[in-house]
């Protein structure tokens, strides 16, 4: 499948794979906004995700070194969905 990405903010990089053969890609956060109960980074990036499939966003392992969380354990993102991808931590 090949993604459609729109960068929102000249600063947003798209996403990247470390290694070959790796699962997922690595997303960057290039705003961080803090709210009561949790931390809002900002990806400054759309995805065109096609009719029928999902986009998922999972912690990489290397967060246990930070004491952060996933607020809803896995990101969803919809086929539907066109606005700035955000992940929420706390």
């Amino acid at each position: 499948m090949i993604l459609k990405i729109k960068k929102l903010v000249e600063a947003a990089k798209v996403p990247s794979y470390a290694q070959e053969g790796d699962a997922g890609a690595d997303l960057t956060a290039v705003s961080m906004k803090n709210c009561t109960d949790y931390i809002e980074y900002g990806t400054g990036l759309a995805i065109a995700i096609d009719e029928g499939y999902v986009g998922l966003l999972f912690p990489r392992s290397s967060i246990s070194n930070t004491g952060h969380r996933l607020l809803n354990s896995v990101g969803v993102i919809d086929s539907g969905y066109r606005g700035e991808v955000k992940v929420l931590l706390f």
